[in-house]
């Protein structure tokens, strides 16, 4: 794989988590979430008005499985512009 593809797959994978992160951002402004607190514990749950098919977005770990695809994608996106920089280096 040439140095240019691999930091071309970086950007994909690094897009697609923005992608991802899109579409939470999106579902959390279309869907609120509601606060719902007892008085005589005095503990709050959250819950979404998502529907169904659209409750596992509104998850934590959805948020989470974004940004690490954006901080992969960086990373892969990075690692290719070293070792390209590095191939340069060496043929001088």
């Amino acid at each position: 794989m040439s140095f240019v593809a691999l930091a071309r797959s970086g950007a994909i994978v690094s897009s697609a988590g923005v992608g991802l992160m899109v579409v939470f951002v999106i579902t959390l402004l279309a869907f609120p979430v509601i606060k719902d607190c007892s008085e005589e514990d005095m503990k709050c749950s959250y819950r979404s008005t998502a529907p169904g098919g659209l409750q596992s977005i509104m998850q934590p770990a959805f948020l989470a499985i974004s940004l690490l695809t954006i901080s992969a994608g960086i990373l892969i996106l990075r690692f290719g512009r070293w070792l390209e920089s590095r191939a340069c280096e060496k043929g001088r």
